[in-house]
């Protein structure tokens, strides 16, 4: 297999050649791809891309799963639907290298094309497999493997992001990707690139976060805390690193489905199972299949590994996670086993040949309006939001902190000055808004804990008649309802202003 057999012209699609050692060229356009040390770099050689643009960069440590051991789980979580050899592979996202490594040296397989939009990653990558105990040669520009000993198996690598078509239809066998998919934006686009890539009777292996494990850790973790602090009339040493991880992920669970918040952030979905597996087969898979990835039903291990990686002190690691697995029992106990672990292996086969398919998606929950009082429940919604506005050149600048409390998801506080319309989002940690508002555990102490906000909103083209601006604020919750309450008509200019309620 060639590098050029596999991928083409990202411009016009038409075919490329080798002219040297470092240049691929397009027997088209006659454009060309520099190649650096081995690795064609399609990223550089385009425009820049736009900033929402996916790209397909993947970290093998991502969503707290064991990079070193990673292929081999997944290979015993597929069980008898692993191949005997995996043919031609491509790897999207390779990170620092650990599945290329693990494929090299451990796998039959045919060649293998590894991707990523960061260069370094590659580079790292290039690094791990050259230092491997079996070589593998990497793949000259025509496609002709090395003299280098190894394997004989080709290894190439190319730079590629979501906004380029550079890969030529039915060239894979196997495609693999950790830690990726959770960071693509329009998934269901990258799926239907998969399917087109691979060969009939092909495979596809991503790892994704399991949206209803989190929810369920999320809960039990803010539960540990507030028992925890209630008993001891303080937060636990090291609280701030799990605090943190929670308003991060409650931000995901809140906004999920929110293509234009979600963008800019690195990690940009929490999935659930079914939903995910009704999307591979709407976009020509003939089996999707959702597999947990080292299951543990009661959260405590996945909890404790979790706060140990994103750094919090042994002393928290030690106790928290037997803790929170306790206090949460009733969360998990609501798990199905197919949603028992908190990363899930996405395993997606193409058909054979060519047939005929009926697809209906399952059926959505109940409709009909509700009203607000039935919405809300329990304790009455209450926020507290400071603002400071300016008028700048490119229009008013609202600078806006505080928090704001209620008993179900709230999504954003919604700011209208005359007829513009800006969204801050609620999910910082204010810790503080529990101890003062919750004493009596009113509300779910996810939703306190994970209360704040903190910004600055751009009205561009905004500016002030007569020092004041016509003023409005709303809470908008995740149901899709709205509450309002007392607020000022008007902005006034360079004067902070409290609304609360």
């Amino acid at each position: 297999m060639r590098l050029t057999d596999q991928l083409h012209c990202p411009f016009c699609k038409s075919r490329l050649t080798a002219d040297s050692a470092d240049v691929l060229r397009c027997s088209g356009c006659e454009r060309s791809i520099p190649v650096t040390d081995g690795i064609a770099d399609f990223v550089g050689a385009s425009p820049p891309m736009p900033p929402h643009a996916d790209r397909y960069h993947g970290d093998p440590a991502g969503f707290q799963t064991t990079a070193t051991d990673l292929l081999v789980r997944i290979r015993a979580a597929v069980g008898e639907r692993w191949p005997g050899s995996l043919g031609d592979v491509i790897e999207f996202g390779c990170g620092r290298g650990h599945n290329a490594e693990a494929i090299v040296t451990g796998q039959s397989f045919r060649s293998l094309l590894v991707l990523d939009t960061d260069n370094a990653m590659l580079q790292a990558c290039q690094a791990r497999v050259a230092a491997s105990d079996v070589v593998s040669p990497a793949l000259d520009l025509a496609g002709a493997a090395s003299s280098r000993a190894g394997c004989g198996q080709p290894v190439a690598y190319a730079t590629l992001s979501g906004a380029q078509d550079c890969i030529r239809d039915a060239v894979a066998d196997t495609v693999i990707g950790t830690a990726l998919l959770a960071g693509i934006g329009d998934v269901r686009a990258f799926l239907a690139m998969v399917h087109r890539v691979l060969r009939p009777g092909g495979r596809a292996a991503f790892l994704v976060p399991n949206r209803r494990y989190y929810e369920a850790m999320c809960l039990s973790v803010a539960e540990a805390l507030v028992q925890s602090h209630a008993r001891n009339g303080a937060w636990p040493e090291g609280h701030y690193v799990p605090l943190e991880l929670l308003a991060q992920t409650r931000r995901l669970l809140v906004h999920r489905g929110d293509v234009g918040f979600l963008a800019n952030l690195e990690t940009k979905h929490l999935f659930d199972s079914d939903l995910l597996q009704d999307l591979g087969e709407e976009v020509g898979f003939a089996a999707a299949e959702l597999i947990p990835l080292d299951p543990d039903p009661v959260g405590a291990e996945t909890m404790r590994r979790i706060c140990q990686h994103a750094g919090a002190p042994a002393s928290f690691t030690d106790t928290f996670g037997a803790l929170a697995a306790a206090v949460g029992r009733p969360f998990f106990n609501l798990l199905g086993r197919q949603d028992s672990s908190a990363t899930t292996l996405l395993w997606l086969t193409k058909a054979t040949g060519p047939g005929v398919r009926v697809f209906s998606h399952r059926p959505g929950p109940p409709g009909g309006q509700i009203g607000v009082d039935v919405a809300l429940g329990g304790a009455a919604p209450r926020w507290s939001v400071e603002l400071l506005a300016r008028d700048t050149p490119a229009g008013i600048v609202v600078s806006v902190g505080g928090w704001c409390l209620c008993n179900s998801d709230v999504k954003w506080v919604r700011l209208t000055l005359g007829e513009t319309v800006r969204h801050a989002p609620v999910w910082r940690p204010r810790p503080d808004v529990h101890e003062v508002l919750n004493r009596r555990g009113l509300y779910q102490p996810l939703n306190t804990l994970c209360s704040g906000l903190a910004g600055e909103l751009v009205f561009e083209g905004v500016h002030v008649e007569g020092g004041a601006r016509p003023f409005r604020l709303e809470i908008v919750l995740a149901s899709g309802v709205v509450v309002s309450g007392p607020a000022p008509d008007s902005l006034v200019m360079d004067e902070t202003v409290v609304v609360a309620h």
